[in-house]
């Protein structure tokens, strides 16, 4: 297994104490549609909200402390996800989640501007630095009217500059929180990430985002690596995930990684509450 020669190792760091562990709580209150995705970083509780709240169209980077607790860095060792465990009792929040590393943002990008909105990547990404399985997402920070399309350029996994197909928008108003190009059917019923072009496996920046049709609103485009798959299948019971000696090992945790949730939601999350725990373990 990766960062463990075999299974002894692995139990060894955890008899040793190579392991951190923490708890966290959100308390989502944005509406959201049923069965589009949702970025739970933004909601209310522990850790503390993210608001991607920098400078419009400027790549910046999120304090890995401030996001779901993983013990900080550990160089020249290796971090993986060892456990965790997700719980509600609301139904909104039962459904499919994703733990995902923030690597990289672009705030503010204009629903209304029909102008190509040209990014500034004087800030390149500070982990998984060929852009190798990093993606993209497009989260809403202030509400739109729904209906657009746009299309974004960007940099490949090989440095190759590259055009999106055109993306549809969310067909109707969306709000804080909610993942732009979530909708649950048709030819765009694509899950949290953008699509890219046949061939390519991760994303190095963003270069650029056109609006074809306004769908009004501001958005946030995230550059993610996606660590663990998850999900509730049920309220009041607890959902409990080992990796490495169950479920095979996560995607490796670097130094600086900002953990954090995105959801697809049965129904609205809004007065929702999501608790759980993760366990980290080192090599």
């Amino acid at each position: 297994m990766p960062g463990f020669a075999h299974i002894g190792e692995y139990v060894d760091a955890h008899v040793n104490g190579q392991t951190s562990y923490c708890s966290f709580r959100k308390v989502p209150s944005q509406a959201t549609v049923a069965n589009w995705w949702v970025d739970l970083s933004m909601a209310a509780g522990n850790p503390p909200p993210n608001y991607y709240a920098s400078a419009p169209l400027v790549a910046a980077t999120l304090d890995g402390m401030r996001g779901i607790y993983h013990g900080g860095d550990k160089s020249p060792e290796h971090m993986y996800l060892s456990r965790m465990s997700l719980q509600s009792p609301t139904a909104g929040m039962v459904g499919h989640y994703m733990l995902l590393d923030y690597v990289l943002y672009y705030p503010f990008v204009d629903g209304d501007d029909t102008d190509v909105q040209v990014m500034d990547n004087s800030v390149a990404l500070p982990r998984y630095a060929d852009g190798a399985g990093v993606q993209a997402m497009y989260v809403c920070v202030a509400p739109t009217t729904g209906g657009g399309s746009f299309t974004f350029d960007y940099v490949n996994q090989d440095g190759v500059s590259r055009t999106s197909a055109v993306h549809s928008y969310t067909p109707t108003a969306a709000g804080i929180t909610s993942i732009l190009t979530s909708q649950p059917a048709g030819v765009a019923g694509y899950g949290p990430f953008l699509r890219l072009n046949a061939g390519d496996t991760g994303i190095r920046s963003i270069t650029s985002v056109t609006n074809i049709v306004v769908n009004g609103g501001l958005g946030t485009i995230v550059l993610v690596k996606p660590i663990a798959n998850l999900a509730i299948r049920e309220i009041n019971t607890p959902a409990e995930f080992s990796f490495c000696d169950q479920r095979g090992p996560s995607a490796r945790i670097y130094d600086g990684a900002y953990l954090h949730l995105v959801m697809n939601c049965a129904a609205t999350v809004a007065a929702g509450t999501l608790t759980g725990f993760g366990q980290f373990v080192w090599s």
